[in-house]
């Protein structure tokens, strides 16, 4: 058995074996091999550009947001006993109350004590001379029977809408004159136009 190359043009015979030829095409000594694949790596998703966000919508934000903390400054201070335009509270206003009627009282400062009462004590001391009231505070100054307030210790407000009027009752701890300790007393209050005012 023979085994024989035969060129045809540019093509190369590559083997027979038998009656079987096998020849490729297209290949010359001079042709380079094929290149490989590369790896190409995937291209990243474009970014947005940042637009600018207006800045109108961040003031809007923190206007509503200090509405909100001013608005629940006011309804604390209003469940508490609530403000005035001085921004006094009830509760210190009743303290001043109780510390200008006991100071009215001490010096004997009937016109004080007229202006800072209300209710029974208001009628006491509306209907009294000055005569009178004068010979009754020496008596007590005497006797030893005007207090001395030493602390407010609690102050409960009773809200009212007109015509029923806003009450307050305070407990104190006050002394006596001739009294060696300290013992727990009342204040009822009324507020009056805007102020208020000792009425027992």
């Amino acid at each position: 058995m023979q085994s024989s190359t035969t060129p045809v043009g540019d093509e190369r015979a590559c083997t027979a074996v038998g009656t079987v030829k096998v020849k490729l095409r297209g290949v010359s000594p001079s042709t380079p091999p094929p290149a490989r694949p590369q790896y190409i790596p995937p291209r990243e998703p474009a970014r947005e550009p940042r637009t600018r966000r207006p800045i109108g919508r961040w003031v809007a934000a923190l206007v509503i947001a200090a509405l909100v903390v001013v608005g629940g400054v006011v309804a604390f201070a209003l469940l508490r006993g609530g403000t005035t335009a001085t921004g006094a509270s009830d509760e210190d206003r009743i303290r001043v109350a109780i510390d200008d009627f006991t100071t009215a009282l001490r010096d004997g400062d009937l016109a004080g004590l007229r202006a800072g009462t209300c209710g029974p004590l208001a009628s006491f001391y509306g209907g009294i001379s000055d005569e009178d009231f004068a010979a009754t505070h020496d008596a007590a100054v005497a006797s030893g029977s005007i207090p001395e307030i030493l602390s407010v210790d609690t102050i409960q407000i009773t809200p009212a809408e007109a015509p029923d009027v806003t009450t307050a009752i305070a407990q104190v701890t006050a002394r006596g004159g001739n009294e060696t300790a300290p013992s727990p007393r009342t204040f009822d209050l009324a507020l009056e136009d805007e102020t208020w005012k000792v009425c027992a």
